[in-house]
């Protein structure tokens, strides 16, 4: 994998999840496009470069935040280390494929965030509304923004160095 494409794309990831994706909440949801690009990257880039690209992408959200430091970092590993364990099992560039990849990740991601939430901070909306809006739309949220992401960066698969399946149909 090429990396310093790798890091620019980061770079501008970053500042869109940062200044972009609050304008554009839905109903208080946000789209995570970083996770969107994880799963980009765990789908298609070797194994290792996939967690590595994880955890840059995971210790730079965290440094966007107020959180514990490796939080994000540890989440987004996870998503790659279980995405790059499952993909050779998918048909990576159906636009389903990528829509449910991305489903199951931001709803495991933002499930495992709710409960850690839950359990070290006194929170004051309802468990309801929480798991409503911040694990159920947002996860369809950021799933629906996949197969757009996917696209755009399947095309520049090159910049990042990453070979691109040749699939035939033998039926």
């Amino acid at each position: 994998m090429r990396w310093l494409s790798f890091l620019l794309l980061g770079v501008v990831l970053l500042t869109l999840q940062s200044a972009v994706a609050p304008r554009i909440e839905l109903l208080g949801a946000r789209p995570d496009w970083l996770l969107v690009v994880v799963v980009f990257f765990a789908m298609h880039a070797p194994p290792r470069d996939a967690v590595i690209g994880a955890w840059i992408i995971g210790g730079c959200a965290d440094l966007m935040t107020i959180e514990r430091l490796g939080l994000v970092a540890l989440t987004y590993v996870f998503v790659a280390v279980v995405v790059v364990a499952v993909r050779d099992y998918l048909f990576r560039d159906r636009a389903l494929t990528r829509f449910v990849v991305t489903l199951a990740a931001s709803l495991s991601v933002c499930l495992m965030w709710t409960v850690y939430s839950r359990i070290f901070y006194d929170r004051a909306e309802s468990l309801f509304a929480e798991l409503a809006v911040g694990v159920l739309l947002a996860s369809v949220y950021t799933a629906a923004w996949a197969p757009l992401v996917h696209g755009g960066l399947t095309h520049m698969s090159r910049t990042f160095g990453l070979v691109r399946p040749r699939y035939t149909y033998a039926g």
